[in-house]
């Protein structure tokens, strides 16, 4: 069954004992927001092999939290099975799903798109996007980049919660205008927090003969709270 290759992107590779295993290109969950079709946390409560399919079974859903998409969606579990990816969820354990719709307008299931639930810390994070409804069509194409650990001392005392930006950027892709989106961020941006993200955090394209359009040069800042290898807490961009 094809699997758009925007999503999932499969690498093998060869460990010391020579077995084979499997892993995903990441995505970022605020390009997830702008790119993907159906973002929510799920848990299966059955699943049926379709006859005269290779690997694909139909599957009852119940939906614990819905980000992004509608409950109404049509799914489909590609198992990718006789692979190393292959790929069976346990019923009545709950899944984040990121999902592109195939060319039949429906949404796949692979190892790559279902990832176990997250943690209390990636959920604010899911739910402030949610709330914001992000949908310009921010670049998978970019990479963010932190030159240089990050200043903690221009973000104030208070050691939890994340700080979200909404960045444009220009043609050579340094930051050109930064605005914060979420509470944190609006309550903690001056001149000198400006002045540090655009020193530290630079963007750069995925291939070097990618082509970008100007008016699609947009990305998202999040910054959370992290401990360093002297569990010092300092201020990080996340992988998310």
């Amino acid at each position: 069954m094809k699997t758009k290759q925007f999503i999932i992107t499969i690498t093998f590779l060869i460990s010391s004992i020579s077995s084979i295993a499997c892993s995903c290109s990441g995505i970022k969950i605020v390009n997830a927001f702008s790119n993907l079709d159906f973002i929510g946390i799920v848990e299966f409560e059955s699943i049926n092999r379709i006859e005269n399919s290779y690997g694909a079974y139909d599957s009852k859903i119940l939906f614990k939290e819905l980000f992004k998409g509608n409950k109404s969606e049509k799914f489909i579990l590609d198992s990718q099975e006789g692979s190393s990816c292959g790929f069976m969820p346990e019923t009545k354990s709950e899944y984040l799903i990121l999902g592109y719709k195939n060319e039949q307008g429906i949404i796949e299931i692979s190892f790559c798109s279902a990832r176990t639930p997250p943690n209390d810390e990636e959920l604010l994070i899911l739910r402030k996007l949610s709330e914001n409804k992000i949908s310009t069509k921010i670049s998978t194409n970019l990479h963010q980049i932190l030159k240089e650990e990050i200043d903690s001392l221009l973000f104030g005392e208070y050691k939890n919660g994340f700080f979200l930006y909404k960045v444009n950027l220009n043609s050579d892709l340094t930051l050109k205008e930064i605005i914060p989106e979420n509470r944190m961020a609006k309550n903690h941006f001056n001149s000198k927090v400006r002045n540090e993200l655009i020193k530290k955090i630079k963007y750069k394209k995925a291939r070097e003969k990618l082509k970008l359009k100007s008016g699609k040069l947009s990305s998202y800042i999040i910054l959370t709270w992290s401990e360093n290898y002297e569990n010092k807490r300092i201020i990080t961009t996340t992988k998310l």
